[in-house]
């Protein structure tokens, strides 16, 4: 297969047809989410995140196809590092794969059996026995690609252990073979669907099915022989799109995994949208919780913020060297970084003195701020550090002049401007800076980074579009690197463009966007105060951990109906990562439930790309803010 003109757009793990394409593409820092020790082999893990976290990619590489090329190209420069940790956690070696792993998507048809007339014990027998003969059937394929045999060919080299048989039910003999575990399997699978489109009511104990998953039988060690002897040394089943089932389905198949104690490890990935309002609104980071066998992704990463980041940067890189149409190194080579340009000093240097007369007029018959001026006016440096540097000492202007309670006007001392000018002020000026003298702001690769908001499909989105405009300008022979400028831009139109899918995107999806907005521009008002208060600015809101227990509360929503589907937005806005939640925050003697934009939003509205700067809101509010949108209540710089 050729490699992509532009690799980033290859966004979905399904999309990358080839294994080795994959590989090469595949950012061995994933494995980071998992679990070290025993545990990740003889215990179930449920995968949980938005769509586009990465989770599909991580159960396709341990498949069969996927560790045999992986095996084969181990010397290979771009997989060494991924067959190293591989190898460390015992999934492959020297001599061949170690490891058997098993995929079965969720995805194929379960949920129609919800929608037959047929009474609930009916379509249980009927989910699991169709769970049953599709994961036996996936088991047999998966083991004779791992030694590249012909299936169902050699399906005889195929024998279950003694102890095994008895696990999977009636009908199997101590010398059971894998052609007839496909013959039962197939006939099984035929009949559950016959069954399914029969109108008729036949006695339950009759209905081809089962009521539990005996297939994970064959999945332990040893239970599954090849030539005699067993087919791997750890058997992984690797059940993908689990939130395709319905609710009932999922809970069941859940329910049945955890008590069945098997002792084999099983992967269970779905998306956030499988659970309720109540399930959701727990899912946010807490302190001090023990999650055990369930993995949020955007959770791990939230807590693991340095190792997303090289994360994004390895697949980055690993997909800009694939490009076939020019020859890059990484993203980062390819994306101006800084304003130190000249095109930028200018700008800057024309903002100096505007900005300097503002600040004069300020402090007009205030000897106050005497000693403050004469500091910064004997600053030097590029336009870009004086401007900033003006900005921030306006913004502190600001703040004196509000919180002015002084009988006597005494000359504040060089180094309280010094203590006062720090990181989050110089932040909060260089933002307001980008927004009076139309000066990018969103640009380089840090930024690009942040914006992903945990997810890397939103990542490779916003990459993809950033590298598409520097293949196109390498092929006419422009400026090698794409300017901050342009990036801007891009990202821009990327926010704009996440913020049109809402509606069909998320449930009650016009509601959602309904409460975003409200939140977005109370946001951009409490950022954009004069005096900057919240620096280097609010990107999120707060409820108490009082009013979220309160959103779960059956009793309570019994009583007050409107605050249910104020619980359904939030959770919709939650599963769909577009706000990000903190659980058990404490400050100012309570704790609160954080929840703040996702990172490209901010963009929609000039918001900074920090954390922590959000303002508590009542349920109440939230409700108006949802239904009728935010009424601002102060006036804004901007």
């Amino acid at each position: 297969m050729r490699e992509p003109r532009n690799p980033f757009r290859l966004r979905a793990s399904e999309a990358i047809e080839s294994d080795v394409t994959f590989l090469k593409l595949f950012g061995p820092g994933m494995l980071d989410l998992l679990p070290t020790g025993p545990q990740v082999w003889d215990k179930p893990q449920i995968f949980r995140s938005a769509p586009g976290a990465g989770k599909t990619s991580l159960l396709r590489l341990f498949t069969p196809t996927v560790l045999l090329s992986l095996h084969t190209f181990r010397r290979s420069d771009d997989l060494k590092e991924l067959y190293q940790r591989m190898s460390e956690m015992g999934v492959v070696d020297e001599t061949a794969p170690r490891l058997l792993g098993v995929f079965h998507s969720c995805a194929r048809n379960y949920a129609i059996l919800e929608d037959l007339e047929f009474e609930p014990a009916r379509k249980e027998r009927l989910l699991f026995g169709l769970l049953n003969a599709r994961v036996i059937l996936a088991t047999l394929r998966s083991a004779l690609v791992l030694y590249r045999l012909n299936y169902p060919a050699d399906l005889g080299r195929v024998t279950v252990a003694a102890d095994a048989v008895g696990e999977l039910g009636v009908g199997f003999s101590q010398d059971t073979t894998g052609d007839d575990l496909y013959r039962w399997a197939t006939d099984l699978e035929s009949a559950a669907c016959d069954a399914i489109d029969s109108f008729g009511n036949a006695d339950i104990k009759s209905i081809p099915g089962s009521d539990t998953l005996s297939a994970l039988a064959l999945l332990k060690h040893g239970a599954l022989l090849l030539d005699g002897k067993p087919i791997a040394e750890h058997v992984l089943l690797l059940l993908d799109d689990v939130h395709h089932l319905t609710h009932r389905q999922r809970s069941r198949l859940l329910k049945v995994i955890g008590e069945l104690r098997t002792g084999i490890g099983i992967w269970l990935a779905e998306r956030f949208e499988a659970l309720t309002p109540d399930e959701m609104l727990s899912s946010g980071a807490s302190e001090g919780r023990d999650y055990g066998g369930e993995i949020l992704l955007e959770q791990f990463w939230r807590s693991h913020n340095r190792k997303f980041e090289n994360l994004l940067m390895s697949v980055a890189d690993k997909r800009a060297s694939a490009a076939v149409d020019v020859e890059v190194t990484s993203l980062d080579s390819c994306l101006q970084a800084s304003l130190d340009g000249t095109e930028w000093q200018e700008k800057y240097e024309a903002a100096v003195p505007v900005i300097r007369e503002r600040v004069f007029k300020a402090i007009e018959g205030r000897s106050l701020f005497s000693v403050w001026m004469d500091s910064q006016e004997a600053v030097t440096g590029t336009s870009r550090d004086r401007a900033i540097g003006w900005r921030a000492l306006e913004i502190l202007v600001q703040r004196e002049i509000k919180h002015e309670q002084r009988s006597f006007d005494f000359p504040l001392a060089p180094n309280a401007l010094l203590e006062r000018s720090d990181s989050q002020v110089r932040a909060a000026a260089e933002l307001f800076l980008s927004q009076e003298f139309d000066l990018p702001y969103y640009f380089g690769t840090h930024k690009l980074a942040n914006l992903a908001s945990w997810n890397i499909e939103q990542f490779m989105r916003l990459a993809g579009d950033e590298f598409e405009e520097v293949v196109s300008s390498r092929v006419v022979r422009k400026a090698p690197t794409l300017d901050a400028g342009r990036q801007d831009e891009l990202l821009r139109v990327a926010s704009t463009s996440l913020w049109n899918e809402i509606p069909r995107r998320a449930k009650n999806g016009e509601k959602v966007l309904k409460l975003l907005d409200s939140i977005g521009r109370f946001c951009k008002q409490r950022t954009y105060e004069a005096s900057a208060p919240y620096d280097p600015g609010v990107t999120g809101i707060a409820i108490s951990m009082r009013d979220k227990e309160s959103l779960q509360d059956r009793a309570f929503l019994e009583k007050n109906p409107q605050y249910s589907l104020l619980a359904e937005v939030l959770a919709a806005a939650i599963a769909n990562n577009l706000l990000e939640p903190l659980l058990d925050y404490r400050v100012k003697g309570s704790t609160w439930m954080v929840l703040n934009l996702n990172r490209l939003l901010c963009v929609n509205f000039d918001l900074p790309l920090h954390y922590g700067g959000f303002k508590e809101q009542h349920l109440h509010e939230l409700y108006n803010w949802m239904t009728a949108g935010y009424k601002p209540k102060l006036p804004a710089l901007l």
